[in-house]
């Protein structure tokens, strides 16, 4: 694979929480940490493609709504009826997954 140098400009704040982040994950380099982030990002992107947020079963069995505002952008507007309706099917398709997710 070819590789290409790119350069990012951080704020001290922002090296900081990159360097806590990759002290606690035990990744060895930003470099590599800035990678998994982009793989995650675009798994999360995929994974809630239709919708602007997303279901996230927690360890107790209660189910939380994960808003990513920051996405909208990209999307096409759709009204509220229409996310009503498409969130109440959502919600019991995904409540549905992730209890059988966490039985298994």
């Amino acid at each position: 694979m070819d590789k290409k140098r790119l350069q990012f400009d951080f704020t001290q704040e922002a090296i900081d929480e990159l360097d806590h982040l990759k002290e606690k994950t035990g990744l060895p380099t930003r470099a590599e940490l800035i990678r998994h982030a982009l793989r995650f990002f675009q798994w999360a992107y995929d994974e809630t493609a239709n919708h602007k947020a997303t279901l996230l079963l927690e360890k107790n069995d209660r189910l939380r709504e994960v808003i990513f505002p920051f996405w909208a952008a990209g999307r096409t507007e759709t009204t509220a009826s229409e996310i009503d309706e498409g969130s109440k099917q959502t919600k019991s398709d995904e409540a549905a997954y992730f209890k059988a997710q966490s039985a298994g």
